[in-house]
């Protein structure tokens, strides 16, 4: 066989075992696009509730406002937190793709970073999931304590 050919035939193996991060790629923008959604509505909520806190003067009702918008804070941060590692695990997983090319290209052995890039990228999504997973809690313990839905009757 000609070294054209497998060169090509080499070159074909190197894109389809770069097809499977690109799917992770693809996932981790969908997750990106859920994170910035969620915060976009939180950000919606704090901005509506600051509103009604300047021109409010009821104490009481003030200070329920006031703890609102700490735990839509405490969300954001979540978020934000969960955003920053989805972000950081696609670079990894980008890095992964090039790294790939660049050692079929350049004749490098490379597998040892390859697979430490991929184990980074997966070790930061779990992180961006499990601080995706404290923002719902957060969001679920603040309708618990009827902070969103105060007057919803949840007996009805």
């Amino acid at each position: 066989m000609n070294n054209d050919v497998i060169n090509i035939l080499t070159m074909a193996k190197v894109i389809q075992t770069a097809v499977a991060p690109v799917f992770l790629i693809t996932g981790i923008a969908a997750t990106l696009g859920v994170l910035s959604n969620r915060l976009a509505r939180i950000t919606d909520r704090a901005r509506q509730l600051e509103r009604k806190l300047k021109v409010s003067v009821d104490e009481e009702f003030n200070l329920s406002l006031t703890t609102e918008l700490r735990a839509l804070l405490k969300r954001s941060r979540c978020i934000h937190i969960a955003f920053s590692l989805s972000v950081l695990s696609a670079l990894l997983v980008c890095a992964v793709v090039m790294l790939l090319f660049l050692s079929h290209i350049q004749s490098i052995n490379l597998g040892v970073t390859i697979g430490s890039c991929f184990v980074g990228a997966m070790a930061l999504l779990i992180c961006a999931f499990m601080s995706l997973l404290g923002e719902v809690f957060l969001a679920t313990r603040s309708m618990r304590r009827g902070m969103i839905f105060a007057d919803i009757d949840i007996n009805d």
